[in-house]
């Protein structure tokens, strides 16, 4: 394992040329993190009886982004147009 031969742990991509790979990026994942935030956010926001399987969803879509961040990216996209969008709480006394 040499140092730019693609293999072991200096190579997150597993490949060379996986620089370009807009998941590498951190822009990505502050992105990712925060659509997550939100998902979670709208999610709490639902009634009990649909929460509790849009949460499991989204633990689904958490633990997938350290396999396949950008499917798991598209997924929650896909969970983002079905979730209400979220309206602002009312303030408190």
């Amino acid at each position: 394992m040499a140092a730019g031969d693609g293999l072991g742990p200096a190579s997150p991509g597993g490949e060379a040329g996986s620089d370009a790979d807009p998941a590498l990026s951190p822009e990505f994942y502050l992105d990712l993190a925060e659509r997550l935030r939100e998902a979670h956010r709208r999610a709490h926001a639902l009634p009990d009886g649909v929460r509790i399987p849009v949460i499991r969803r989204l633990l689904t879509v958490t633990e997938a982004v350290k396999r396949d961040p950008l499917r798991a990216s598209r997924r929650l996209d896909r969970m983002l147009q079905e979730l209400p969008p979220q309206v602002d709480d009312p303030p408190t006394r």
